[in-house]
């Protein structure tokens, strides 16, 4: 409940409970009407019902019921208008759908937590969407977070190296974080909190500098990514080898549809549990297979066994990967 609400509804229910007091003091001293009745009176009066009198008033009973009545109708009048106030003010409309926000992310499982949403939480975001994965976005940015409600993103504002927040982001149900903060050092806090709650999560961090990855790594990211490393080795490979480039942008467009790469666990009840690739007869390109306790395998062949437990790596059309998606779960 906010402070408007409890010191709107305070003000009503001290006035009313003064009314109320004054009501029955009156009607007991000027009356000599018992307790009861004079509650009876009081509340008819103050409620302007018009039932009929306890019993016959003085002149100065009479004179007491209309100044009740005089200050009952103001006293409602104030009551009526605080009520309207609040249930049509923009923070009762915000806390509702702030309510609706956090029940919408507590039932968000499996999903990715975003912390930053600079560029690369921007870019990562809209590419999770294209793939329908779940994500929560963590940023200290007001104007970040409203962005992101904008948008229909699912977003929390606060501190992602808090573990408060991290709960609230439900990092019991996560399947992954990326740290994306605006700095190397914050970083590294959000990815030891992270980790101080779940050591098994796996954790995706950006650097800006070459020399914090050793730091990144050991507070327990899997993997470090350098996005200005990896736009010099793209600006690179334009410059020595551009039809190699050429080439594999070309591949992955297919018409109107984009061409993916995807992984995908085999499970135990998935009806390609235990095939052969030319059994399965997949509609995406295997490039390669990850058995248990195995090497990968860059080059399957048809005779390669799709196992329980296997990852494989493919590339197809959203709508195969997607059909894909349903059999490895079987």
């Amino acid at each position: 409940m906010n402070i408007f609400f409890k010191q709107s509804n305070l003000i009503v229910i001290y006035l009313l409970a003064a009314l109320l007091i004054f009501g029955i003091s009156g009607y007991m001293f000027i009356e000599g009407w018992s307790f009861l009745e004079a509650l009876y009176m009081t509340v008819i009066t103050m409620a302007t019902i018009g039932f009929s009198e306890v019993r016959p008033l003085s002149a100065e009973g009479r004179i007491f019921t209309l100044t009740l009545i005089v200050f009952g109708v103001i006293t409602a009048t104030y009551s009526i208008s605080t009520v309207i106030e609040f249930f049509t003010s923009t923070e009762l409309q915000e806390q509702l759908r702030e309510r609706r926000r956090r029940k919408a992310l507590a039932q968000i499982t499996d999903h990715c937590i975003i912390c930053g949403f600079g560029r690369m939480g921007r870019s990562l975001t809209n590419e999770l969407k294209a793939r329908s994965t779940p994500f929560i976005v963590l940023d200290q940015s007001v104007e970040a977070i409203e962005k992101c409600h904008h948008l229909g993103f699912p977003a929390i504002l606060g501190n992602a190296a808090d573990e408060r927040i991290l709960h609230e982001a439900g990092i019991e149900r996560a399947s992954s974080l990326v740290a994306a903060a605006n700095s190397d050092a914050e970083n590294v806090f959000i990815i030891l909190t992270a980790k101080s709650i779940r050591p098994d999560l796996p954790i995706i961090a950006r650097t800006h500098s070459e020399a914090s990855i050793p730091k990144l790594e050991r507070a327990g990211a899997e993997t470090v990514i350098s996005p200005y490393a990896i736009a010099g080795r793209r600006v690179a490979q334009l410059l020595t080898h551009p039809n190699v480039t050429n080439f594999l942008d070309g591949v992955l467009e297919f018409g109107d549809q984009q061409m993916r790469l995807e992984e995908f666990i085999i499970e135990s009840g998935s009806p390609l549990a235990g095939l052969s690739l030319r059994e399965a007869r997949l509609k995406v390109a295997v490039l390669a297979v990850l058995h248990p306790e195995q090497d990968l395998l860059s080059h399957p062949n048809a005779e390669t066994r799709l196992l329980p437990g296997a990852a494989i790596i493919v590339m197809g059309v959203d709508a195969e990967l997607n059909n894909l998606a349903q059999l490895v779960k079987g």
